[in-house]
């Protein structure tokens, strides 16, 4: 029998005995003793929750102060001294069980035990999660956060560590090995599958972006496809968060990253430039040859002076005065400029280029690189660039396209009643 093999502790056995003497039946004693066992087991918990924690808790706050490392505030500020004293609470609990109330049925002290084991479960996956995000505010506190995030890699952990611990769970109810609850599972691999379909894709995806480096916390991207065209601001393992330029804030499901394209702009703001490619469009009607005359004319502008007299050497030199031209001379004017430009990278590639004319007239692109990389200081670099150029490009003789509206178009009644041949004529 239980109670021959485990005696009840002193205390409780005399008094069971004192009240039998006094004359109280022994299903009533056995009542009373087992009140009085699981008041002391009360008793103890509360001693153990109210001064054993409040001890160790002082001790830990005064220890943690006195150090010069930040590790340990960051367990501290995330409970983790506080979930592992309830943790040792939970596993004196469980020792003591089966001491307090032996020689009572042994269903009473496996349910006591069960339960205990359950929150020892419990606490154990709160402890890991605890420390996974002390670990988590230690990484960001180094430089290398700035470049790679983690946090999807700690909430894949934790993930595992809750699955883990609801199978250890439901082992302990049903008094079942894990292993072989795990093996019973696999039978329903494929139920779960569709079920965490969202989970399990986000899982893979955050490892594959954590691991090529595809996105950091701070990146600017653009996702046509998702409306996402801004900074990202959080990584998790279901989602990347994204603040929009205009303020809204978009969620991108994680595995849409790996499955749909979208462009990241962090090697170039990593980069020594930020590239511009715009063109002038140039009226082709506006385009005429340079005699020697107004050559001469252009070199007596401080700004157009060097330019048309390299101009002049070269026409001179390779005889080909006839085939200059105001465009011409224009191109070597904006390539000039950029160069001398201080907000332009010269290291990089810089073109002045024409483009295939089309109805629009000639385009004169230009292609290169600006050292300012934030959005605002950036454009206005490029406007201040084109600003010049627009004001620079009527003292050649230039015109820039422009279609015809109603302020162009001749409003002579005269020139709309004469004939398509009168026109020709």
């Amino acid at each position: 029998m239980e109670t021959l093999t485990h005696p009840k502790i002193f205390l409780l056995q005399y008094l069971e005995n004192y009240l039998i003497q006094f004359g109280c039946s022994q299903t009533l004693s056995d009542v009373i003793t087992f009140v009085i066992a699981c008041g002391i087991l009360a008793l103890l918990a509360w001693l153990l929750k109210r001064w054993g924690t409040r001890l160790l808790s002082t001790v830990i706050h005064l220890t943690v102060k006195r150090t010069k490392t930040l590790w340990d505030d960051f367990l501290l500020q995330r409970k983790f001294f506080s979930r592992l004293i309830l943790m040792i609470v939970g596993g004196v609990l469980l020792g003591t069980a089966r001491i307090i109330f032996a020689g009572y049925a042994p269903a009473i002290i496996d349910i006591l035990q069960l339960i205990l084991r359950i929150y020892l479960v419990v606490m154990s996956a709160l402890l890991i999660g605890s420390f996974m995000d002390a670990l988590h505010d230690i990484y960001n506190t180094k430089p290398a956060a700035k470049r790679k995030s983690i946090k999807s890699i700690i909430q894949a952990i934790m993930i595992v560590v809750y699955v883990v611990a609801g199978i250890i769970v439901v082992a302990i109810i049903i008094r079942k090995d894990p292993t072989q609850l795990l093996v019973g599972l696999g039978a329903s691999a494929a139920i779960l599958t569709l079920v965490f379909k969202d989970t399990i894709l986000g899982f893979v995806a955050s490892i594959q972006i954590s691991a090529q480096d595809m996105i950091r916390p701070g990146d600017w991207i653009e996702m046509p496809s998702k409306g996402a065209d801004g900074v990202v601001t959080e990584i998790n393992v279901n989602s990347v968060k994204v603040e929009n330029w205009n303020k809204t804030v978009t969620m991108i499901p994680i595995y849409s990253l790996v499955s749909e394209s979208f462009t990241n702009w962090r090697h170039m703001e990593e980069g020594s430039g930020r590239r511009f490619k715009r063109p002038l469009l140039i009226d082709i009607h506006s385009i005429h040859p340079l005699d020697a005359a107004q050559i001469e004319a252009l070199k007596r502008h401080p700004w157009i002076a060097p330019v048309a007299e390299n101009m002049s050497a070269i026409s001179d030199r390779t005889n080909t005065s006839s085939f200059v031209n105001n465009l011409g001379l224009f191109r070597c004017y904006v390539a000039a400029y950029l160069q001398a430009h201080r907000q332009v990278a010269q290291h990089m590639p810089l073109i002045v280029r024409y483009l295939n004319p089309d109805e629009n007239g000639i385009p004169l692109e230009l292609y290169g690189f600006s050292t300012e990389k934030s959005f605002a200081p950036f454009e206005e670099v490029v406007s201040d660039i084109f600003n010049h150029l627009l004001s620079v490009a009527p003292l050649f003789g230039l015109r820039l396209y422009q279609r015809p509206t109603n302020s162009t178009v001749p409003t002579d009644p005269a020139f709309h009643a004469s004939s398509p041949e009168e026109h020709a004529l």
